[in-house]
C-alpha cells in the first residue's frame, strides 16, 4: 500500500501527538457569574506505557495503574515459576480492586440516577471480580493453576471485562496520560500494513482496542454503545487482516475513524458530567481528550472532514488548556465551546455513518 496524502497527514499527526496539548493564545474575557480559578495544579503529561499483558494470544491490557502493574509483576513471577511472588501480586491485584470498588461505592448526591446505578453496578462486579483474583492466588499457591493457559482461564473474559470497570474510578492522572495512545497504534498498523506485516497490523489494532475497553468500562449511554461497537469492529479488523484477508486499506480507515469518533464522544460526555459537578479539572481534561479524538477521527474520514472539524478542534483545546491551568473563563464561553464541540462531532458523526450523538448540555455552572 502507498501511503496517501490523507494517510501522510494522519502520519503527521500521530508524530505530533505530544504537542496537541500547547495552550493557545487568547485575549481574556471579563467573564459573567465566574467560578474562582482552581488551585494551580502541575500538568498532566501524555505518555505512553512500555508493558503489555497478553491474554489467550489477541486480548492486550496496557500496563498504565496499579492494578495492572501488579497483574503484571504476577505474570512475570509465574513465568519465572516464583508461585509465591506470583500469589502475592494477585492478592494485591484483589486489594486494589476492593479498594476501588469501595470509592465506586460512595455515590455523591449530585450524581445522576444513571450515574448512580454504574457505581452501584460496578463496585457489584469489582467485588467479586476480587474474590476470583484471590481464589487465582490460592490456586497458584497451591499449585492447581500450572501453566499461563491456566491462569488466564482463571481470570476469565466476564472476568477481565468487570476489571476493566477499575477506569470509571481511576484519576485524571490515570486515564488522560494514554488518551492518544489508540490513535499512535492506528497509525503504525498503517506502517505495517504498507510493508505487508499483517501480525504487526493485527497486534498494532489489538493494541489501540485495550484502551478503548478501558474507556467503555467508565462510559454510559450513546457513549459507551459507540465505544463497545467499536471494540466488536476492531476484534474482528484484528482478526481478518491477520489472515490477509482485508485488501486496501479503506476499511480500515472506516473502523479507525469510527473508533475515534467514540472516544471524541465519551470524553466530550465525561466533560459534560464533571463540569455538572463543578469538577473543573477533570472537565477541562476531558474537553481536550476529545478534541484529540474529534481531530484523530476526521484525519481518517479525509481532508474535508479534517479541515470541518479544524475550528472546533482549536476551539475545544484552548478552552480545556484554560481550564485546566486555572485561567478565567465566563459562561458564555463555556457553553458556546460544549455546544461547538457537540455540533462538530455530530456533523463528522453524520459522515462517517454514525447514529450516535452528543447530546446538548447547559455550558454554565
Amino acid at each position: 500500500m502507498k501511503l496517501t496524502p490523507r494517510h501522510l497527514t494522519v502520519a503527521v499527526l500521530v508524530a505530533s501527538a505530544q504537542l496537541s496539548s500547547v495552550a493557545f493564545a487568547q485575549t481574556p474575557k471579563m467573564p459573567t457569574a465566574q467560578a474562582a480559578p482552581a488551585e494551580a495544579k502541575a500538568p498532566v503529561a501524555i505518555k505512553s506505557p512500555t508493558d503489555w499483558i497478553i491474554y489467550d494470544e489477541t486480548t492486550f491490557t496496557p500496563v498504565a495503574d496499579s492494578i495492572s502493574l501488579h497483574l503484571d509483576a504476577a505474570r512475570k513471577a509465574f513465568d519465572a515459576k516464583d508461585n509465591k511472588k506470583a500469589a502475592a501480586e494477585m492478592r494485591a491485584v484483589a486489594a486494589e480492586l476492593k479498594a476501588q470498588a469501595a470509592q465506586a461505592a460512595k455515590a455523591e448526591k449530585a450524581r445522576t440516577k444513571s450515574e448512580m446505578e454504574l457505581a452501584h453496578n460496578t463496585f457489584k462486579r469489582m467485588d467479586a471480580v476480587a474474590s476470583k483474583v484471590s481464589a487465582a492466588a490460592a490456586g497458584i499457591e497451591n499449585g492447581k493453576i500450572k501453566t499461563k493457559a491456566d491462569l488466564d482461564k482463571a481470570i476469565d473474559k466476564a472476568t477481565r471485562a468487570d476489571m476493566e470497570q477499575r477506569w470509571l474510578v481511576t484519576d485524571v492522572t490515570t486515564w488522560y496520560p494514554v488518551t492518544e495512545e489508540p490513535q499512535r497504534h492506528f497509525g503504525s498498523a498503517v506502517e505495517a500494513y504498507a510493508k505487508k506485516d499483517y501480525k504487526a497490523v493485527a497486534t498494532e489494532i489489538r493494541k489501540a482496542t485495550g484502551y478503548l475497553r478501558l474507556e467503555a468500562g467508565r462510559a454510559t449511554g450513546d457513549a459507551k454503545q459507540a465505544l463497545d461497537s467499536s471494540v466488536v469492529e476492531l476484534d474482528k479488523l484484528a482478526a481478518s487482516v491477520e489472515k490477509g484477508a482485508i485488501k486496501g486499506e479503506k476499511i480500515m480507515d472506516k473502523a479507525f475513524a469510527n473508533a475515534n469518533h467514540a472516544l471524541a464522544l465519551a470524553h466530550r460526555t465525561k466533560a459534560t458530567e464533571s463540569w455538572a459537578r463543578k469538577e473543573y479539572n477533570k472537565a477541562g481534561y476531558e474537553l481536550k481528550a476529545a478534541a484529540h479524538g474529534l481531530e484523530s477521527a476526521a484525519a481518517w474520514a479525509g481532508q474535508e472532514a479534517k479541515a470541518g472539524a479544524s475550528a472546533a478542534v482549536a476551539g475545544t483545546r484552548a478552552l480545556g488548556d484554560k481550564i485546566v491551568s486555572g485561567a478565567a473563563w465566563s459562561r458564555d464561553e463555556v457553553a458556546k465551546g460544549f455546544e461547538s464541540l457537540g455540533n462538530a462531532i455530530n456533523a463528522l458523526g453524520q459522515k462517517i455513518g454514525s447514529g450516535k450523538k452528543a447530546a446538548p448540555v447547559n455550558g454554565g455552572t
